[in-house]
């Protein structure tokens, strides 16, 4: 079975430029949409959702906070794998 580490090295250039131009795609359709928003008004002077942004920030930052402490100190075990003998 063929993963994505096992594809030719222009296959994998030819996907990222498809990625890639769809995002341009993409951009290029919504601009005049997102230009055309007044969003100052409509979540920096409205107080309720200024705050309702700052708690989504803050759980946010926890979130990746957590995410990187278990990631330090509780890393992942392969299990398909003897495990490296340490030496004291």
């Amino acid at each position: 079975m063929m993963s994505e580490t096992e594809l030719p090295h222009w296959l994998q250039y030819v996907l990222i430029a498809v990625q890639l131009l769809g995002v341009a795609v993409f951009i290029y359709l919504i601009w005049p949409h997102v230009k055309a928003e007044s969003w100052k008004e409509k979540f920096i002077d409205n107080k309720q959702a200024f705050s309702i942004i700052i708690v989504l920030l803050m759980i946010f930052g926890f979130l990746y906070g957590m995410g990187a402490f278990f990631d330090t100190f509780f890393p992942v075990e392969r299990l398909d794998v003897a495990p490296a003998e340490s030496t004291p």
